[in-house]
């Protein structure tokens, strides 16, 4: 797994023969790093440390209604686009796009101690990316500009990462992790980036302005702890 190899310029056409070129869930490494899970590691999955990060448009619905086809595979297209950017400029795997949101993951295989900080950073380039140019777009339709925005949830912690499924294999995380960096994201408003605690704890004293808040998420029993960017 820790074999060099080449993923662009004459050097890697060997390779491409083979079947290894870059992953479409970062350009940064190979595709061995999607399939290799049984051979080198002898089993399917595997328990990370790592950081998840979900993105989503909000009020999407809302704007689908108003807008052409045509335009909304524009917003989708863009929206894609500046995600990937901005995951893979942090060293984070665009694991995946699911209609209206994205799920990356930081700290793996590319590790890094401040996977969390980095996941932060691409929040935060991701809804300097994208909400401005959802502003335009609604001002063109005649919408209320705070309809449209990205909200992101942020939590880090063990989770299970590999291939799951047997008639369709699929690449991914599940566990808690997931399951909460979802549900902040599906709480928050255009604009905001949700950190869980755990999440807040792992920044520890980064110069990021967190508010503290109290929310409900589904399948939660009372209040969680978020913190807002």
């Amino acid at each position: 797994m820790h074999v060099p190899i080449a993923l662009r310029g004459p050097l890697a056409v060997p390779f491409r023969l083979f079947g290894i070129k870059p992953s479409r869930m970062n350009p940064n490494i190979c595709t061995l790093c999607e399939t290799l899970f049984e051979v080198v590691m002898k089993r399917k999955a595997i328990e990370i440390e790592a950081t998840i990060l979900f993105a989503d448009i909000r009020n999407y619905t809302t704007v689908a209604q108003a807008v052409d086809a045509a335009e909304l595979s524009r917003l989708l297209n863009f929206f894609y686009d500046e995600c990937a950017t901005a995951v893979w400029a942090h060293d984070g795997l665009l694991n995946k796009a699911i209609g209206d949101s994205i799920l990356a993951i930081f700290n793996f295989p590319l590790k890094h101690a401040s996977h969390t900080q980095r996941a932060l950073a691409a929040a935060q380039d991701i809804r300097e990316r994208c909400n401005e140019h959802c502003k335009r777009e609604l001002a063109r339709h005649g919408l209320d500009a705070a309809e449209l925005g990205v909200g992101v949830g942020i939590d880090c912690g063990t989770l299970t990462f590999g291939e799951f499924g047997t008639t369709h294999t699929e690449l991914t995380a599940i566990g808690q992790v997931v399951n909460r960096a979802a549900r902040l994201q599906s709480v928050a408003a255009p604009g905001e980036i949700l950190i869980s605690e755990a999440a807040s704890q792992a920044l520890g004293n980064a110069a990021v302005p967190l508010v503290r808040r109290e929310v409900l998420l589904k399948g939660y029993v009372g209040p969680q702890i978020a913190h807002v960017c």
